[in-house]
């Protein structure tokens, strides 16, 4: 009979063979190769471990066939202070995992009813386990099969037998790269939170900012209606034509490519500039009753550079707001240019002309033979339209007809912003 020491976790007196597990060091269970004596030290370290109540921070599960190596291989990584789970099967692993979180699994291929690919499947292709930690173990797998292990998913392979140093170690560095992926994680979640109150604040800033704005140049504007008094709410009412004409031509595709919302709110902000020149004018020609004789017709067109060459020096001088000012400047300049060229005050032709100015003349014309004035009566809605839809070589003929379309809602402006 041969000895027996007392220490029931040290070596026997006389060499004994290994448990059956690892005499078969090409199977497919989990071996780990260790002396009985670091065996029994990894026993002894996990009970004081018990004992004092560690603090683990990382949970693992073993998922194996044969009890004795996940035995060994949980108070290997015990020692460690990592709490471990087992599962003897795939089926098993996977009602484990559904239980409880897992930082990671130590999985072997070859197991009865569920195989190791099978659940790695299993755990990539759900959200809750897709970035699981998982490291695969086999003695027999080809380099080819190791490849697509990791290919699959896989984050590790560690071929059998294999050492607690080895085994520690590669969970050990999985473990951190699972804390550094959370911590990066964690960070990026709280930047895209941060990120979002900023773009929040900015919205709620800029949105103040052009509030003010266009406030500011509506009453600059009506520096203008002080001086012909029957202009009325013809300000606020080409704000909402030229919208309205700028939303329905940004579906056509000759237009999409230029109309987007910035392009939308600049056009209803600076679309009341569109006369500003008008108050360098004389107040005979400005209010003037009757038609216009050729000498007062030219000083009345100049209207287009006077309130264009002052928006131009606000932009060069201050630098500030500068796609709005080109905006405004481009429509102040240019609302009285022709599609045909026979326009003033540069002849313009075609899509020379800005945008947002062929945008603002059809508003305006609209409006101005909607609105009665001292030297001629209002027109009607149904009239007005079919008097501008002949009017071919003044408008731009695409917007023309978004105009045709867009006729009932200018109609309902007119009569909700009419005083």
């Amino acid at each position: 009979m041969p000895a027996v020491s007392n220490d029931p976790f040290g070596p026997p007196s006389t060499p004994e063979p290994l448990p059956e597990a690892d005499q078969n060091p090409g199977g497919s269970h989990l071996i780990l190769t260790s002396s009985w004596g670091e065996t029994a030290e990894a026993l002894r370290g996990s009970l004081k471990r018990d004992a004092a109540g560690p603090l683990r921070t990382h949970a693992i599960l073993i998922v194996d066939d044969e009890a004795v190596s996940r035995t060994l291989c949980r108070f290997a990584l015990e020692e460690e202070g990592w709490d471990c789970g087992e599962a003897e099967d795939g089926v098993q692993a996977i009602e484990a995992l559904q239980a409880k979180p897992y930082d990671l699994v130590l999985l072997d291929i070859d197991m009865p009813r569920m195989t190791g690919p099978q659940v790695l499947e299993h755990l990539r292709a759900h959200p809750p386990t897709a970035h699981l930690k998982v490291l695969m173990f086999s003695g027999r797998a080809s380099l080819d099969e190791m490849a697509e292990l990791l290919q699959a998913g896989a984050d590790d392979y560690l071929g059998k037998p294999v050492s607690l140093v080895q085994l520690r170690a590669r969970v050990q560095a999985a473990l951190r790269l699972k804390d550094a992926q959370d911590r990066s994680d964690l960070l990026n979640h709280h930047l895209l939170v941060t990120n979002q109150e900023l773009e929040q604040n900015l919205k709620a800033r800029d949105s103040d900012l052009v509030q003010a704005r266009n406030a500011l140049v509506l009453a600059l504007a009506k520096l203008v209606e002080y001086r012909d008094p029957e202009t009325g709410t013809h300000l606020m009412r080409l704000q909402r034509y030229s919208r309205c004409l700028a939303e329905e031509a940004a579906r056509l595709p000759a237009y999409a490519g230029h109309i987007d919302e910035p392009f939308l709110n600049l056009l209803e902000g600076c679309a009341p500039l569109h006369d500003i020149g008008k108050v360098g004018l004389p107040d005979h020609i400005l209010l003037k009753p009757g038609p216009f004789l050729p000498d007062e017709r030219l000083i009345m067109q100049t209207h287009t550079t006077m309130g264009a060459d002052v928006l131009a020096e606000v932009a060069r001088q201050h630098g500030f707001a500068r796609a709005f000012l080109q905006m405004a400047t481009d429509i102040t300049r240019h609302h009285h240019e022709c599609w045909d060229g026979r326009g003033y005050p540069h002849r313009l032709a075609g899509s020379a002309i800005p945008l947002a100015a062929r945008l603002v003349t059809l508003a305006d014309v609209y409006d101005g033979l909607r609105a009665r004035r001292v030297y001629k009566p209002a027109l009607p809605h149904d009239d007005t339209v079919a008097y501008m839809s002949t009017r071919t070589g003044q408008f731009d003929p695409g917007l023309l007809a978004v105009f045709q379309r867009c006729a009932p809602c200018l109609e309902q402006i007119f009569r909700e912003l009419t005083s």
